[in-house]
């Protein structure tokens, strides 16, 4: 499907039925029931941290729904799914464990490089010598300015190489997670999420330059309509509760049917 068919399908997706997205809606409302309680000036730091439990519960929830979503995106049905709340648990589930060890990799990769490049001049410009001389109330600024110039250029040049290293893996790893994601949709399978060949086959089949594009396309529409929640958020009092209900799930249900919907050719 070409890119204008995608998106024009992706938003007027949600609205087909407005059961569905006002479910989805609920759902989001109770995960932010804590923001939602605070505005009305009902704030409790014991509820707060129960209720972080349920909101992590119903995240877990909303991340296995839309992975049914992105699966009806794949296989071209219109129809919005139905909950089946233990399916959708346990998707989401997997789709958490796929986030976090695509995440992961990249995340180690940029901690190791970076404590490489980074910690020698760091150790240096904190010193022993420097921090006693801190201890004795000496200006820091002072302190910074006795510094080899060396030592800061090392400091920037570190910073800078796993700053573009950091770029470079999360946009790979981000690619092959999200049609880790499209093939956990559509085999419901963990280890067809896992198949590096696999996925890195459908990539090319789609195009890694068409992939990126859609995401960044994808990603300014979410964006803008995030940002049209903003404004609805500062709505006092009803603000975050109409957001919950209508903008957040729109934007669930949008993207993961644009992404099942750009898999459908592969």
């Amino acid at each position: 499907m070409e890119f204008g068919e995608i998106f024009k399908d992706a938003l007027k997706y949600p609205i087909s039925d407005y059961k569905a997205l006002l479910i989805v809606g609920v759902l989001f409302l109770i995960s932010s029931l804590v923001l939602v309680l605070a505005q009305f000036g009902v704030s409790d730091s014991t509820f707060s941290m129960v209720w972080a439990i349920v909101a992590l519960l119903v995240s877990i929830l909303l991340m296995g729904y839309a992975l049914s979503v992105m699966k009806n995106g794949i296989e071209l049905d219109d129809e919005i799914p139905a909950f089946d709340w233990v399916k959708n648990f346990v998707d989401g589930l997997k789709v958490l464990v796929v986030n976090i060890i695509y995440m992961i990799i990249p995340t180690i990769i940029c901690g190791i490089i970076g404590f490489i490049s980074i910690m020698p001049a760091i150790s240096e410009i904190f010193s022993s010598e420097r921090i006693a001389r801190m201890g004795s109330s000496a200006d820091i600024s002072i302190i910074f300015s006795t510094v080899p110039s060396s030592v800061w250029d090392s400091l920037f040049a570190g910073i800078a190489i796993t700053a573009i290293i950091a770029i470079i893996l999360f946009i790979i790893f981000g690619l092959f997670e999200t049609i880790a994601q499209c093939r956990l949709a559509k085999y419901d399978s963990l280890g067809e999420a896992f198949s590096v060949g696999e996925i890195y086959s459908d990539i090319k089949e789609i195009g890694i330059l068409k992939l990126i594009a859609f995401l960044i396309v994808l990603w300014i529409i979410a964006c803008i309509i995030g940002i049209i929640g903003a404004f609805i958020t500062a709505i006092p009092y009803v603000g975050l509760i109409i957001a919950a209900l209508v903008v957040y799930p729109f934007i669930l249900l949008y993207s993961n049917r644009a992404l099942g919907l750009l898999y459908s050719d592969v």
